[in-house]
């Protein structure tokens, strides 16, 4: 395949002008011509739902809020980088954490700090041919045609190409999202009968937790975690099959060992966090809590909720003067945030429950004005009504309902 760089788009993302700057550089002098920059993952994400680009540079230290990892996790959920974007994650990193986060994520390709133009272009010139033909099926998917799309991903395949592996894993993916179950799990077979792959075994544990048979799911799961203990979807798959089938111990366990791995997933810390607070492995749910709401904030997605159920641990720990704490960063934080004075009361009213000495009255006041202005979010209504039965407030309660 012959490539011409001059039709490609690129989006250069470092938080450093000086980089920037060389980079887009190094872009025109190998023959790009049209190269845009981002200095933080909100304007990448701003620029990415404006144009659709061919190429993703990003620095993995983004300084203040999310990092490359995150801003490609957000890219992809929100569909601004799909199956034909070109995604490099540019490092001068080799921490643990970045490495396990770059097995999860998995870009396409990495550029270690310094490199020249040169190997910028091979590079380039490595990943591209595999990714260029996938932007057919990326813009039929846009447009919601799958057929077209599965239809253009049989044609690929029929040319035998080098990356046959990575197309069919994209056909199986694709099949199981579209709903067609048994043709993803006959193609994940097919796959496994000819070479072991952890994302096969995955898949396979999913379409089996979908029909409800657990046992399979489990199996299937640790399956993929034995071939490859990097593997976390795998893990996250065991761990909710294994909590859906009422055995939260050992899910809780499989937990504990993927945060361990791999501890930058804010669903993974989320889930760890609510399952050991539910099974009271306080301090357990304590750590989770502070990572959770520590990646929150990074990637912008920080919420109240996340507050409450962290002072609740802390109470639950009996450290009520960080509960007190927490409350009122709460306050502070989401000041402008219009559930935040139920959340605030929500935390209130847990340290009330094992702290029979605070202002009791002064709480259920601020309740009942709250309540004359306008109903509680759903999610802080169903912990309010537990909360004020057991401080024996039942006319209260009732009112929620």
């Amino acid at each position: 395949m012959t490539l011409d760089l001059a039709k490609k788009t690129v989006l250069v993302i470092d938080d450093f002008q000086n980089m920037r700057a060389t980079l887009r550089q190094m872009l025109l002098t190998i023959g790009v011509q049209e190269v845009d920059s981002a200095i933080k993952a909100d304007e990448a994400l701003e620029r990415m739902r404006a144009k659709r680009y061919d190429i993703v540079l990003c620095d993995y230290n983004l300084g203040t809020g999310m990092d490359g990892q995150q801003l490609l996790e957000t890219a992809r959920a929100q569909g601004l980088v799909g199956f034909g974007t070109t995604f490099i994650m540019v490092t001068a990193e080799n921490s643990s954490e970045m490495v396990m986060g770059a097995l999860e994520t998995l870009p396409d390709a990495y550029l270690t700090k310094p490199f020249t133009k040169d190997l910028l272009r091979a590079r380039l010139l490595r990943v591209l041919p595999r990714k260029i033909p996938l932007q057919a099926v990326d813009e039929a998917l846009r447009k919601g045609d799958r057929a077209r799309a599965m239809a253009l991903l049989d044609d690929l395949l029929a040319g035998k190409p080098a990356h046959l592996a990575e197309l069919l894993r994209l056909k199986a993916e694709l099949l199981f999202k579209g709903g067609d179950s048994a043709a993803a799990a006959a193609l994940c077979r097919h796959i496994l009968d000819a070479k072991p792959a952890a994302w096969a075994l995955t898949l396979l544990g999913r379409i089996a937790a979908q029909d409800n048979q657990p046992a399979e799911a489990a199996q299937r799961f640790r399956e993929a975690i034995a071939l490859t203990p990097t593997y976390m979807a795998a893990h996250d798959g065991l761990a909710a099959t294994l909590e859906a089938s009422g055995d939260s111990r050992a899910a809780l366990e499989v937990l504990v060992t993927a945060v361990e791995r791999s501890a930058k997933s804010l669903p993974r810390q989320l889930r760890l966090a609510r399952l050991a607070q539910a099974l009271g492995q306080l301090d357990i749910a304590e750590r989770a809590w502070r990572r959770a709401i520590s990646l929150a904030r990074q990637m912008e997605q920080d919420h109240p909720s996340y507050h409450v159920a962290f002072t609740a641990t802390l109470v639950a720990k009996g450290e009520h003067r960080d509960a007190q704490m927490v409350v009122k960063k709460l306050a502070q934080e989401f000041r402008l945030h219009i559930e935040v004075p139920w959340w605030t009361l929500t935390a209130k009213l847990h340290i009330l429950t094992a702290n029979p000495g605070a202002d009791r009255n002064a709480a259920l006041q601020e309740f009942d004005a709250l309540l004359q202005r306008a109903p509680p979010p759903a999610e802080a209504a169903a912990q309010l009504g537990g909360l004020l039965r057991a401080l024996g407030e039942e006319r209260r309660a009732a009112q929620l309902a």
